[in-house]
């Protein structure tokens, strides 16, 4: 006789056996279409220079160009997936003039490691496959795009230290910056300016400098909300203790409850007007892989993030998804509304409540569970197709033209190099010349585990002061060890981003009006305001200060611009081109889709989860018992297939 009262049905052999064919059926989704990458063509355009591509750690000589064997054998073993030839590679062995101290803490060489080269040939069981999404070409050497790039990621380094507020409000050099950047064809040619799979984007004043791509990302302060301010967490109110052990801190004392724990959006910051790689020969150093890490110089205390520095030095640290587990766990603790209008279901009931499944630790987790896939499919398209040149390199590239066109061993090179250069403002490169030939940060005092250098300057080229248009380096090392485009940051910030907007509730009862930063009250717990604050804030070091003029923010926008903000910050550091955040933001975005339609087709009863993408689609998942749909309204009203929304950008 048995002591219970029955099984769950199915079970064993045939829950197995459903479990395989559910599992088939959600890995079987050609609606998804098929990915087509394509490629500048510029990797062959230039003779054996391979100028537009990335090979940093591989030999270069005195001027700078890479080893024309050392890249093919690269490429062949890195395309062919010859772990055995890749090892074999001469990585780091040219060090012709060391210009500062480097690493060598740990038995290190001093030299660096090409950064999970592999990676796009590794296969997953969930989402889209990393070959099944593609992005477009890059921006060619002589583009009006690519100089609209770099002028920009120029003036970023210039402005580097100014407060966002004084950027925004043009105090300073930022007015004068912006005027230059708007004459530049490719931004005065955004009037009509739609955000869907276009570039361009208009720049009519220092208020739009290093904005993102959607409304809401353009809207207000730079940065979001979800980087400055804190919750209200559990335990009772101990008003004598000092914080933050006191344990209601106030929103604006920028604490985020981590359970019983708390993360301080306060960062660790670097020193003002401390950059990097602004002579020749640290420049040629950091090519070759010299190991530069770790030389990172930092305030005395932690502080709200106020200038671009500020969060160039925190998406130099941080968990790439960590900016968004965060905003997680702010929505989490606010009480935000889960998608009940969607089709979530324990939303929705009058007897069960949301965790495991539409609940805390499921959004937690998916944040993380996306970045895995984002970071396999765009490390496929960084090293297996387009291998483009980081921005520090075509500033090489143009400072060695500038001084020695007969350096130049290519002569179509010579004219791209020519054409970029006379697209970019003559005033941004002079500021930069300028501010290289005053700058001293270069070279910084020697400390444990590092060794000095060695001042063997031999064969570089000679460059004049006024002609110097090395890229200012906020890190010490330049650009990480792997291709620019597509941008790693910028794919886990569209995947996660997408997660918690399909996730969380974005728009009022009627469906078309976006819900409020902050929340109106009455939709927190216990009728409070869902994130307990009536203000906008701007970072103020120390402490937090209402922003000028109380715009008018909305919580999608403001995850938006979370995503631009990530993203571009790379951007500010010197590393990264706006293609890698428009891009890739977008790839990231359909990677959890993906993930989104196959889980959908898991659950035993419908499900569905909707949002706005990026481009001001509505998309809508949903699905049950093995099968899944993705449904695309764009936003002039008309419906789009699965297939051309999943490969729209390729």
């Amino acid at each position: 006789m048995s002591n219970v009262i029955g099984h769950p049905q199915p079970d064993r052999d045939e829950r197995a056996t459903q479990a395989q064919a559910i599992r088939n059926a959600a890995h079987s989704v050609p609606q998804r279409g098929q990915a087509r990458t394509s490629t500048n063509g510029e990797e062959l355009a230039y003779g054996e220079t391979f100028a537009s591509c990335y090979h940093k750690g591989l030999p270069h000589g005195p001027t700078g160009f890479v080893d024309p064997a050392s890249y093919r054998e690269y490429t062949d073993a890195l395309l062919q997936q010859d772990h055995a030839r890749f090892e074999g590679l001469p990585v780091g062995a040219n060090f012709p003039s060391v210009s500062h101290p480097r690493r060598t803490s740990g038995g290190g060489s001093g030299q660096r490691k090409m950064t999970s080269p592999f990676t796009g040939h590794v296969y997953d069981l969930q989402g889209l496959d990393a070959a099944a999404q593609a992005i477009t070409a890059a921006p060619t050497l002589g583009s009006d795009e690519l100089a609209a790039e770099m002028a920009e990621v120029y003036a970023m380094a210039l402005l580097r230290d100014a407060r966002f507020e004084d950027i925004a409000s043009g105090a300073g050099s930022a007015g004068t910056l912006a005027t230059a950047l708007a004459g530049m064809p490719w931004f005065a040619s955004a009037a009509g300016y739609t955000g869907i799979g276009d570039r361009h984007r208009p720049l009519t004043g220092p208020a739009d400098l290093f904005r993102g791509s959607t409304p809401g990302s353009r809207n207000g302060p730079w940065l979001s909300q979800f980087l400055l301010v804190g919750n209200r967490g559990p335990g009772g109110a101990d008003t004598s203790a000092p914080l933050p052990v006191r344990a209601l801190p106030e929103v604006d004392d920028g604490y985020v409850y981590y359970g019983t724990q708390m993360v301080d959006q306060r960062s660790a910051v670097a020193v003002a007007g401390n950059d990097w790689m602004q002579t020749w020969a640290a420049w040629l150093d950091a090519q070759n892989g010299a190991d530069f890490g770790g030389l990172d110089q930092f305030e005395s205390k932690r502080q709200f993030m106020t200038t671009p520095r500020d969060i160039a030095t925190y998406v130099h640290f941080d968990a790439l998804y960590q900016a968004y587990q965060v905003a997680s766990l702010l929505m989490l603790a606010g009480g935000a509304p889960f998608g009940k209008d969607r089709g979530m279901p324990e939303s929705n009931s009058r007897t069960r409540s949301a965790f495991a499944s539409y609940g805390g630790p499921h959004i937690l987790a998916l944040v993380t569970e996306v970045s895995t896939r984002a970071l396999k499919a765009v490390w496929r398209q960084k090293w297996l197709h387009h291998r483009r040149l980081r921005p520090e390199v075509v500033a090489g590239l143009l400072t060695l033209h500038a001084n020695d066109p007969a350096a130049i061993p290519d002569p179509a090179l010579q004219t791209a190099l020519a054409e970029l250069q006379a697209k970019i403002p003559a005033s941004i490169l002079a500021a930069i010349a300028a501010k290289n030939t005053a700058d001293t940060s270069g070279s910084p005092t020697a400390s444990a585990g590092i060794v000095a250098p060695n001042g063997n300057t031999a064969g570089l080229p000679t460059i004049a002061a006024g002609k110097n248009y090395l890229l200012p380096m906020a890190f010490p090392e330049g650009s990480p060890t792997h291709p620019a485009y597509g941008a790693g940051h910028a794919t886990v910030a569209g995947a996660c981003v997408t997660a918690l907007k399909a996730f969380f509730e974005m728009y009022q009862a009627d469906g078309e009006t976006e819900l409020e930063w902050p929340l109106a009250a009455g939709q927190g717990p216990g009728g409070s305001g869902a994130y307990g604050f009536g203000k906008v804030y701007v970072g103020n070091k120390a402490t937090l200060k209402k922003a000028a003029g109380s715009p008018k923010l909305t919580v999608q926008g403001e995850l938006d611009k979370l995503a631009a903000n990530i993203a571009i910050a790379r951007n500010v550091a010197g590393v990264h081109y706006y293609t890698d955040y428009f891009a890739s933001l977008r790839m990231g975005e359909r990677i959890t889709v993906s993930i989104l339609e196959e889980q959908a087709s898991l659950y035993g009863e419908r499900m569905s989860m909707s949002f706005t993408s990026f481009d001001g689609d509505r998309v809508r998942v949903s699905g049950q018992d093995g099968h899944a749909t993705v449904s695309v309204v764009d936003r002039t009203g008309h419906a789009l297939s699965a297939a051309d929304w999943y490969q729209r950008y390729r």
